[in-house]
């Protein structure tokens, strides 16, 4: 008996040609999405391990796919098999529980063959992404953060007041080792650098200030 023979006759339906078909366009799709993770991060230490898990993930899911369409015996032990499994790593990163739900959906799709629907989604998804990264840009302010022995609150608000488009004090702390303020701060972008480096300098020449940082942030430090 030729091998190839027999395994399409354990296969059910599923050819060896459909089952590279299939495992090549979950390849070319995890593949984009890897890209597009990698080029809309925004965090402070890309994972390059977690992006590839991304793609294993698709490709496994398109593997079970294909299981579960062609056994039914097998599916049912299938499911019975990952409700047990637990994820030991945390995501701290909402958006990467979003990349892994799109690996997944896309070793879904092409698993069971819905090309267009793997292709035409992650192309909506991946175009969303950009979008909402060029708006990020736009929309997070800055945080300044200024510390010393002795700050005079009145002074350091007129030089926030006037090197920004807008500004907010998020927190100010004293104690034995001094005075720490932190304003939330937004730059008018054709002079965002100019602004910047004149409220620094203003800053710096004040006494009893000892730092002055200038933090871009998305909005997700507590304060």
């Amino acid at each position: 008996m030729d091998f190839l023979d027999y395994i399409q006759r354990s296969s059910g339906q599923m050819t060896v040609t459909t089952v590279v078909a299939n495992m090549l366009v979950t390849l070319l799709v995890a593949l984009f999405i890897y890209w597009v993770y990698k080029k809309t991060y925004t965090g402070v230490l890309y994972s390059m391990n977690f992006n590839l898990t991304i793609l294993l993930t698709s490709m496994v899911t398109a593997m079970v796919m294909m299981v579960v369409g062609t056994n039914l015996a097998l599916s049912l032990g299938m499911v019975g098999a990952l409700s047990i499994i637990r994820f030991r790593s945390a995501i701290k990163d909402p958006r990467d529980i979003g990349f892994l739900f799109w690996g997944i959906a896309a070793g879904l799709s092409a698993g069971t063959g819905s090309y267009m629907i793997a292709a035409v989604g992650s192309l909506i998804i991946a175009l969303l992404l950009f979008i909402f990264k060029q708006r990020e840009y736009e929309a997070y302010p800055y945080l300044l953060v200024v510390r010393g022995a002795k700050i005079d609150a009145e002074r350091l608000r007129q030089i926030v007041l006037s090197n920004t488009e807008n500004s907010h004090l998020r927190m100010r702390n004293t104690s034995q080792a001094g005075i720490e303020v932190i304003y939330e701060i937004k730059f008018v972008d054709e002079r965002r650098e100019k602004q910047e480096d004149t409220m620094v300098k203003e800053i710096r020449n004040m006494d009893g200030v000892s730092v002055v940082n200038v933090v871009y942030y998305r909005g997700e430090i507590p304060g």
